[in-house]
């Protein structure tokens, strides 16, 4: 039996705005700011994976933090094919793939590298969560080995969410008479309607408010154990300064799991809060009246997630003094090597 295929189509919503407002604005954020901030983002995780890498995995915080750079590494250059597979300036006449079946590729895979990042970045929460209200028993529990394995199953468990996506989407090569060409386009299978529900409900509703919900609780925590601790640290004698200094280390990177935290629920909510509301609100949907404000709250809440994925290296640098002393390290050594450059290139002349 022949299976009932649909192709995506682009629907036309009513006009609420000036084309022209939301067209600048989306220069402006998607392809100027949002490009210039993922190309960032990009060197920036490469220096991260490789300064971790320098520093040694003797703990599991390193393992951690090496799995987050690769997500946002991950994210970044997914997104950046995203934001040109919309690009106006690319006429969809000119390309043999449909810019829907490159959307889509791409923004999926967006999403399952941020919401992994988002999954890594809840297990460090909890885990400094619980080396700070239970030191001896954590420290025992976590490590690096078992670090390495959470993390590799937080990778694989979360390719589920690309199964669920693409179980009712498949691409295929069509012929278009008014193109008078042959293009890759999506379609849709009749599973959609069994396979939309589960995807909606446990993939954008439970899932990710579940994740937000774990990491505002474990950042209350940490904030409240740690300022209990500092004012317990300021009331030691001097002779147990020592004792102090050995949970330096602890205190820091709980420090920087607290605020990588919060900032992936500010930088991340809004776009689960804009997704959840038009589902209520059916005129913010693509095809509903207020589509074009729509689209423009979702431009800034994709830069959000770009500037999610790109700012981390600024917590390490300020937070981690280790961190800060290899990046040292490493910019002075590649201004050695670019002196050396320009002074052979000069003895040449």
């Amino acid at each position: 039996m022949a299976e009932t295929k649909s192709v995506i189509t682009e629907s036309k919503p009513v006009v609420v705005f000036d084309p022209f407002i939301r067209y600048i604005v989306t220069i402006i954020v998607s392809l100027l700011l949002a490009q210039i901030v993922c190309v960032f983002g990009i060197v920036a995780n490469v220096i991260n994976i490789k300064l971790f890498r320098k520093l040694g995995y003797q703990d599991g915080v390193n393992v951690t933090l090496t799995a987050l750079a690769i997500n946002d590494l991950g994210a970044l250059l997914s997104e950046l094919a995203f934001l040109n597979s919309g690009n106006p300036f690319i006429s969809e006449l000119d390309v043999v793939v449909s810019k829907v079946a490159t959307g889509m590729i791409s923004g999926y895979s967006q999403e399952y590298f941020v919401r992994v990042s988002s999954a890594v970045t809840t297990f460090a929460a909890l885990e400094r969560c619980l080396c700070v209200t239970r030191p001896l028993k954590v420290k025992s529990m976590i490590t690096t080995k078992k670090a390495v394995m959470v993390n590799l199953c937080l990778f694989l468990i979360y390719l589920a969410y690309l199964y669920v996506q693409f179980s009712y989407v498949y691409m295929d090569w069509t012929f278009l008479p008014e193109r008078n060409r042959t293009v890759f386009m999506v379609f849709f299978t009749k599973m959609r309607t069994v396979m939309f529900p589960i995807s909606y409900y446990v993939t954008e509703i439970i899932v990710p408010y579940l994740t937000f919900l774990i990491l505002i609780v474990c950042s209350a925590i940490l904030f409240v154990k740690l300022k209990s601790k500092s004012k317990w640290r300021q009331s030691l004698s001097s002779s147990k300064d020592q004792l102090s200094s050995l949970t330096s280390k602890d205190r820091k990177t709980a420090m920087l799991f607290m605020t990588a935290s919060i900032m992936c629920v500010v930088f991340l909510l809004p776009a689960h809060l804009l997704f959840t509301t038009a589902i209520f609100r059916r005129e913010l949907a693509l095809d509903g009246a207020l589509s074009d404000l729509s689209l423009m709250i979702s431009s800034i809440t994709n830069f959000l997630k770009v500037l999610n994925s790109s700012l981390t290296i600024f917590i390490y640098y300020t937070m981690s003094t280790k961190y800060r002393n290899e990046f040292q390290l490493m910019v002075g050594r590649c201004r050695q090597w670019l002196g050396g450059q320009l002074e052979y290139t000069t003895s040449d002349i």
